[in-house]
């Protein structure tokens, strides 16, 4: 079978990666192309583009770009009607997709969508050109498979969330801090300003800022920054030697759940980094800054849909209330922040409390095989309807 998957940003790469591992032990003879990264290349897909080192948010930064992928989605149909894949696969940056997705419809190629927009959270108008042209929706949150069966007329399936089989720790968090050479007494703080270029500068600056000034009044604190694989190192070193007094030790990705399982507070972009946190227990505080015209329309869509408070991060959208703690925006301020982590550090019941909350959140998140289970729906999509 034949095979189009296509991805935008490093989370995307990475669960595409594994949907391709999962297809190729199902299907060993399979083609697949795409649009994706270093880990779907490495799974065995051709990668015909590869945007995801300069992957943004934001509708306005999205819409700087729109001139590179409306040339790219004039390749990729020509390649769709040329060599008529069984399915095209989209997995989330939805901006991008559902233009690819309505490419495929017209050409009678079926759709699978992992990841779909967040309608549940920002108002159905979002979902109202997907219904056209998806012919199966894999979701991974159980009140969003509700939400689109009960609006569109929409084949969906509940597969669960990736991340249940992927956030899984390599050390005991003791053996970690051993690791480390770390006290009982000192507390890790990590931060993790996000994979996209875009989202390092305007966050990871307020997150020193606040370090710095925290480091100069305690002595037990420690500062780790994990440094995803789409980041250049010379940024991060670039923003560190600003602030030549902080001690702030850097890690490589492949440590993050080591990170969050050891640590005692993180500060993290908002986005996926938010609920691997949260399916480890860490208490943190979410940061989010785009563009002043981005934050106005995602307010007027929200308010003008959904009538709710804006919230950003994953455990606050799946819990539906605010669970923890969110700065966006003008609200990301030094001061802001230095306030919420003395809270943490001051308040040990407001982490206790965090971690009680957070709980739950694994068991809204499905099974483990989520992989599996898309891989399987992927393949009778493209059996139904052959190239």
């Amino acid at each position: 079978m034949k095979y189009f998957i296509s991805a935008g940003e490093h989370s995307g790469d990475l669960h595409a990666a594994s949907l391709i591992q999962e297809i190729r032990k199902q299907d060993p003879k399979a083609q697949i192309w795409g649009m994706g990264g270093p880990l779907m290349a490495a799974a065995g897909a051709e990668i015909m583009f590869d945007p995801t080192a300069e992957s943004t948010i934001g509708f306005w930064e999205a819409a700087k770009k729109v001139w590179v992928f409306r040339r790219r989605l004039s390749e990729f149909t020509y390649f769709l009607r040329e060599n008529r894949p069984d399915v095209v696969v989209w997995v989330d940056f939805g901006g991008f997709n559902r233009l690819l997705a309505e490419q495929a419809a017209a050409l009678s190629i079926p759709v699978v969508c992992l990841f779909p927009p967040a309608a549940w959270a920002y108002g159905k108008g979002r979902a109202d050109r997907l219904a056209r042209c998806v012919t199966h929706v894999a979701s991974v949150l159980p009140f969003e498979a509700e939400y689109y069966r009960r609006y569109y007329n929409l084949k969906v399936t509940y597969v669960g969330h990736p991340l249940v089989d992927r956030v899984r720790p390599q050390l005991a968090p003791e053996e970690w801090r051993q690791r480390h050479s770390l006290a009982p007494t000192e507390k890790v703080i990590l931060l993790m300003p996000g994979s996209r270029k875009q989202e390092v500068r305007n966050l990871l600056p307020v997150m020193l800022a606040a370090a710095a000034e925290l480091a100069a009044s305690r002595e037990d604190l420690r500062f780790f920054l994990p440094v995803a694989p789409t980041i250049d190192q010379a940024l991060v070193q670039s923003l560190l030697e600003q602030h030549p007094g902080l001690a702030v030790e850097t890690e490589p990705s492949a440590e993050n759940y080591n990170l969050m399982a050891a640590a005692d507070l993180g500060i993290l972009a908002s986005g996926t980094a938010t609920l691997e946190a949260a399916l480890l227990g860490l208490p943190m505080i979410v940061t989010y800054r785009v563009s002043s015209v981005s934050a106005l329309l995602y307010r007027f869509l929200q308010n003008k849909e959904n009538n709710q408070p804006v919230m950003v991060s994953l455990p606050n959208l799946i819990k539906g209330r605010k669970i923890v703690p969110e700065l966006l925006q003008d609200g990301l301020t030094v001061d802001d922040l230095v306030m919420q982590v003395r809270l943490f550090l001051e308040l040990p019941e407001r982490s206790r409390q965090m971690r009680k909350e957070l709980q739950g959140i694994g068991e809204i998140l499905g099974p483990p095989g989520v992989m599996e289970r898309v891989a399987t729906i992927v393949r009778g999509e493209a059996t139904q309807h052959p190239g």
